[in-house]
């Protein structure tokens, strides 16, 4: 009998001491998370339970601190199905981490990311690719931005989906994506894909099924010019504004968001901004053009931004864009533009480099590598 006592008395110790072990590399793998949780989740504890479904109040109230411990033991298990790309199964268990720990942000990002980039393109058909890259972008605007809306971060990550997901060539389905995305919101729209009247059925629409606020985009519109809606960058452009009014104007994340913003207003000027036809029978109706009347907000707010940071990408995005600029200016016949451009870049240059500054027809047709060299002499690396 007495052995029998001594053989559980040891196996108890041992079940213990793997538990400890287990909670102790568990606080190694999630300290970020553990010091956010200290940081962060203190402002949110008073209103937790009315942003989660009841069960999980339930479960968190019942866990008590033992909640953290927890979402720790599940983050553990995430990463390690992350290292055996094991992502269909990082589905439930980061669904859970989130739903003990809505406001800790990286597990909403990394859920996210996992079903719009990593699940996404293991599906053959593409039906099932955008049901995927839908559901990371559903996540982040359905779920998460409602209970983090001051979090700078998550606008972000929500709007680089649409940036660079959807918007770019990033995946060989991307053609599809926009078709998809277009299609959806068309019938939410004005014929020319500009924002509907804020008291209209339509913006209720658009406010409960694409998370967008009308007058919000009527502002963005009135600020920037015309705005086609029906276009991915158009999207990350929106999220970008949100975002980047969430940082108040202080924090790391002022920077992003304006990349954020220039980048998505870059994209719509070169060419994917405004969507030809008008109606989309088929994927191959998605045909766009440059939004030329854009080029001359983006080289402001990019000139405001440079006003605002040092951080010498934001320059590199300036020069490339005042030559793309010249460029779409000298197709449209506007000469008088185009030179326009060339000044300010002239200008950028003065006093920061004994290099020549090409001229306007020496500009037009240089290599990329001159204004690198150019911009390294400057002092920009």
């Amino acid at each position: 009998m007495a052995d029998r006592r001594h053989s559980k008395t040891v196996r108890l110790i041992v079940v213990g001491l793997a538990v400890c072990l287990l909670v102790l590399a568990s606080g190694m793998q999630s300290s970020r998370l553990r010091t956010m949780r200290r940081t962060v989740l203190q402002k949110h504890s008073s209103s937790y339970s009315a942003d989660v479904p009841p069960m999980v109040t339930f479960v968190s109230v019942s866990l008590g601190g033992f909640r953290g411990v927890l979402a720790d033991l599940l983050w553990l298990r995430v990463s390690r199905l992350q290292e055996e790309q094991r992502y269909v199964e990082l589905v439930q268990l980061s669904d859970w981490v989130t739903k003990l720990e809505p406001h800790l942000i990286e597990v909403w990002v990394f859920h996210a990311w996992n079903m719009s980039y990593n699940i996404s393109v293991m599906m053959r058909r593409r039906e099932d690719r955008w049901r995927w890259v839908e559901n990371g972008i559903k996540l982040l605007r359905d779920e998460g931005l409602p209970r983090n809306p001051r979090s700078p971060t998550m606008y972000r990550e929500l709007g680089w989906i649409f940036q660079h997901k959807i918007g770019m060539a990033s995946d060989l389905a991307e053609k599809y994506y926009k078709f998809r995305l277009a299609g959806d919101i068309i019938p939410f729209l004005n014929a020319d894909g500009s924002a509907p009247l804020p008291d209209s059925t339509a913006a209720g629409v658009l406010h409960d099924k694409f998370g967008m606020d009308a007058t919000e985009m009527l502002a963005i519109e009135k600020r920037l010019g015309r705005i086609d809606w029906r276009m991915p960058c158009a999207h990350s452009l929106y999220w970008g504004v949100l975002g980047l009014r969430a940082t108040e104007g202080r924090g790391h994340e002022v920077t992003p968001c304006r990349r954020m913003i220039y980048s998505s207003l870059i994209e719509m000027a070169r060419g994917n901004g405004i969507l030809v036809e008008t109606s989309l029978e088929a994927e191959s109706d998605f045909k766009t053009r440059p939004a030329t009347e854009l080029v001359g907000v983006t080289v402001e707010f990019i000139e405001e931004c440079m006003r605002e940071s040092d951080f010498s990408g934001i320059r590199f995005a300036y020069i490339g864009f005042l030559r793309d600029a010249m460029h779409l200016k000298m197709q449209e016949h506007k000469v008088h533009e185009a030179r326009g451009f060339h000044r300010k870049l002239v200008s950028f240059f003065e006093g920061k480099t004994t290099m020549r500054v090409p001229t306007f027809e020496e500009t037009l047709n240089a290599e990329n590598e001159l204004f690198l060299i150019l911009m390294q002499s400057a002092g920009y690396h």
